[in-house]
């Protein structure tokens, strides 16, 4: 019997439904689901909702204060998922930015089902995961990699903020200015951020997350003067080098459209493992 759209229900998943979300997730690739892996693995808490059929969870979203993680294995299931939220959340999710992130095909479909309600596409991005195992190009002592310290806090400051825009889509630095000094000396305090430099001039910040499959790579960003092919080369060969003493790999999600940037990456030694698609809505 083939499964339509009217067999499916989808509901927020409550302590009870732990198993068989696990089942779901225990079938994902290695390079699937990550952040709802970890998430799960820190304790069942926060919001999720998931298509059930049979019984059994076949897709689910994970919803946080600014993304919604989808992972399933069929776009029409998660398209009802869609519907489901839109008509139960999306007319009271004001004017906030949610940034939806997963598979191209069921990002695509969950927007079929979630578009009934107010919100737009302000951006709709092609990402491709880069993996680092191993350097291939030659070093240069122009360029150095180190954590941030406390000394660094006014360019951490600016830095950091300079890559927060793209993604929330704001200046956290004049919008929400105690919460970012906040933000940043945490980070530094944690060691999450590295530094980069060429012939001493600060070129690069990045900040890292810990992960089963490797050390992240989020916000990593060059000023404008900076983003030249060979110092972005240079740097992210430093800090692929400085990294991988401690990690199996690196990885970083890169926009398919960036072309600079991954051809950067191909020649420090990164290769891609996987697509996936983001879309930004207001």
């Amino acid at each position: 019997m083939d499964i339509t759209e009217k067999q499916y229900q989808s509901w927020d998943l409550q302590a009870k439904d732990v198993d068989k979300l696990k089942t779901l997730l225990d079938h994902a690739g290695k390079f699937e689901a990550l952040e709802m892996k970890q998430a799960l693995a820190q304790g069942f808490s926060g919001w999720w909702n998931g298509t059930f059929y049979n019984d059994q969870i076949i897709c689910v979203a994970y919803i946080t204060k600014q993304f919604v993680y989808l992972y399933g294995k069929e776009s029409e299931p998660m398209m009802h998922l869609g519907k489901s939220l839109a008509r139960s959340q999306g007319k009271r999710s004001g004017s906030s930015t949610h940034s939806v992130f997963g598979p191209d095909d069921l990002v695509r479909a969950f927007w079929q089902g979630f578009q009934m309600t107010d919100k737009t596409v302000i951006a709709d991005i092609k990402l491709n995961l880069w993996e680092l195992n191993e350097i291939a190009c030659k070093q240069n002592d122009a360029y150095m990699v180190r954590a941030a310290n406390a000394k660094d806090f006014p360019l951490v400051f600016d830095f950091y903020g300079e890559a927060l825009i793209d993604e929330l889509g704001m200046d956290v630095r004049r919008v929400s200015k105690d919460a970012h000094e906040k933000n940043c000396s945490q980070l530094i305090g944690e060691g999450s951020l590295y530094l980069g430099y060429h012939r001493g001039k600060p070129a690069f910040i990045a900040k890292t997350c810990e992960s089963p499959v490797g050390t992240f790579l989020d916000n990593a960003h060059f000023p404008v003067a900076m983003r030249r092919p060979k110092v972005m080369r240079g740097i992210h060969a430093r800090l692929g080098e400085l990294l991988l003493e401690k990690s199996p790999a690196v990885l970083m999600y890169v926009d398919a459209n960036d072309q600079d940037t991954e051809a950067a990456f191909a020649e420090v030694g990164y290769h891609i493992i996987n697509a996936s698609r983001l879309m930004r809505l207001r």
